[in-house]
């Protein structure tokens, strides 16, 4: 309908118009104020309140917009979109809480071209979110904006000068790591970090405990038992300590020292007085991730500090490290070589059939000679408490009684192969088959007659013998009869269709296993192919549990039935 020009109106329409115009305004869209600071923003005039006050003022003038909240990432970078902020942001979008994002420019929003072009162009559409940039002069429902050239080249030029920023601070950094200075942003447990000289400086109560440290390892004391001591007398971990001294949060409870973390500790150059710089690199600018270097390229610089280890003792306990990890890894390899030489074959198959405990495979020393091994399979239940009085049994014990039971079980399933085989071919209910098709013939018959019942029954009515109240009493009865014994109809064809294809692959599999009649030696992927569980009991006898159906036994027990 076309808009009646309010001019020609009398004066108490107008009037009257006035009154309803506020129950007609629009709701407002709700708008979030988004903003970014990076590192090296702060070193600019740019701040977070003059991004958020500019912004905040755009959307006070606006007659569109609702200002509903704002979410700024403070020292994180524009080249990828991983910020706690923006992830909040993007998840109220998501609930519908936000329909436009204010951002003071672009380069606010993200400086990597694809991303930020991608969010843009892509993904606010589709979630019907606008994008307004106040001094780029940018607006998402402007249609000239989204198709207009200086988009992309304002991005672009935003992912350059990410990139240039980026190799400018990586570049600054080399220098300062050569230089030794402390560029980590948290200085090593024993130390506390001087914000003005970036320099490591030592935090007496935690320099104790580093001594106490080394100490220890110095007296021979093994490195899981220092762990265990530091737990004992409740000190606070490296990461509690930070979280105390640091973070300024109260520490109520100490957790377990690790071995890692005495053995970093143990490591650590730092509490000679040097400074370790170079151990990981990123560069952004050449799209490269934070990896770590090997140690020839890291940066060493000497008494840059005060020590808290002497730095003959620290030689000493790297000799120590030295010798306990060539130690430990001649030990792996050896026990790598035994384990290899002498397999588990049949992990995760072996319980005990007096608690249900999954039997433990020991290799046991034989003889004189180390390397020569014999194998058990252990019920441990007796060290858990557990009611069983555990018990063991050889593995080639058990491996020998396995393929004997294997051995008659392939004989009775040879025999009922023959047994089944014959049974398909005659017809009586014994056979699952013909059974089957029995069923299949009698619910069809019923079905039959039910509908010409159906039939009968129209007939009546129309004929005047039924009235209508009876008929539709009497159609709904049969209709759920008919109804039923359609689904057991197809119910039974199922059925058949099944017990057909279990016959054939149970007949396939019993011709297969009888070309193992004649091997009475270990066969794993035989066991494997049929076992699912063996049981061994303390006085040895063996339970197995095969991993398939017997439908030999099935068709018994229906013909019993029957």
């Amino acid at each position: 309908m076309a808009r009646k020009s309010r001019k020609n109106l009398p004066q108490p329409e107008q009037a009257a118009v006035s009154v309803l115009l506020p129950e007609l305004e629009e709701a407002k869209i709700p708008a979030a104020i988004y903003g970014r600071l990076s590192v090296e923003d702060e070193e600019k005039e740019e701040s977070m309140e003059t991004q958020i006050a500019l912004v905040q003022d755009y959307i006070s003038r606006s007659r569109e917009l609702s200002y509903v909240d704002t979410y700024f990432d403070n020292g994180f970078t524009g080249t990828n979109f991983k910020r706690p902020a923006f992830t909040r942001l993007m998840n109220d979008v998501r609930q519908k809480k936000i329909k436009c994002i204010v951002v003071k420019d672009l380069s606010r929003f993200g400086r990597n071209y694809l991303e930020a072009g991608y969010y843009i162009e892509t993904v606010f559409p589709f979630l019907g979110v606008r994008l307004i940039a106040v001094t780029d002069n940018f607006d998402s429902t402007r249609k000239e904006d989204m198709e207009s050239l200086a988009l992309p080249i304002r991005n672009m030029v935003n992912a350059m000068y990410a990139k240039d920023i980026s190799k400018k601070i990586w570049t600054s950094l080399q220098r300062k790591k050569e230089a030794g200075y402390a560029v980590g942003n948290d200085a090593p447990y024993g130390y506390i970090r001087n914000p003005m000289t970036k320099r490591n400086e030592i935090d007496p109560e935690a320099a104790f405990y580093v001594q106490l440290i080394f100490q220890w390892e110095l007296m021979g004391v093994p490195i899981f038992e220092i762990a265990r001591r530091m737990t004992l007398l409740q000190v606070p971990t490296p990461r509690e300590w930070h979280r105390k001294m640091v973070e300024g949060k109260e520490v109520l409870t100490c957790k377990k020292w690790g071995v890692t973390t005495i053995r970093h500790i143990l490591e650590n150059q730092t509490y000679v007085g040097d400074t370790i710089n170079n151990k990981s690199t990123q560069k952004l600018f050449a799209g490269q991730n934070k990896h770590d270097l090997p140690k020839e390229q890291w940066y060493v610089a000497k008494n840059t500090h005060p020590a808290i280890i002497a730095r003959d003792d620290f030689e000493k306990v790297q000799k120590v490290l030295n010798k306990n990890r060539e130690v430990f890894q001649t030990v792996r390899a050896k026990s790598e070589q035994i384990r290899a030489e002498y397999q588990n074959d049949l992990a995760g198959m072996v319980f005990c059939a007096d608690c249900g405990r999954q039997m433990e495979f020991e290799r046991l020393p034989h003889g004189a000679e180390e390397s020569k091994k014999v194998c058990y399979y252990i019920c441990k239940a007796r060290q858990a408490d557990d009611k069983c009085i555990g018990h063991q049994i050889p593995e080639k014990l058990l491996k020998a009684l396995i393929m004997d039971q294997l051995h008659l079980f392939i004989v009775q399933l040879s025999d009922k192969r023959k047994v089944l085989e014959e049974l398909q071919k005659i017809e009586d209910v014994q056979n699952p088959v013909y059974r089957a098709k029995g069923e299949i013939m009698s619910l069809t018959d019923k079905v039959s007659q039910m509908a010409k019942k159906r039939e009968q029954l129209y007939a009546d009515y129309v004929a005047g013998v039924v009235d209508s109240e009876d008929y539709q009493l009497i159609r709904e009865d049969y209709s759920r009869q008919y109804n039923s014994l359609r689904a057991a109809l197809q119910e039974a064809e199922n059925k058949k269709v099944q017990v057909e294809q279990q016959i054939k692959e149970y007949l396939n599999m019993a011709s297969n296993l009888e070309e193992h009649l004649d091997n009475f030696e270990f066969d794993i992927q035989l066991v494997k192919s049929i076992v699912q569980r063996i049981e061994v009991s303390a006085d040895k006898r063996i339970r197995i549990i095969f991993g398939f159906r017997d439908i030999f036994a099935e068709v018994e027990k229906e013909s019993a039935e029957k």
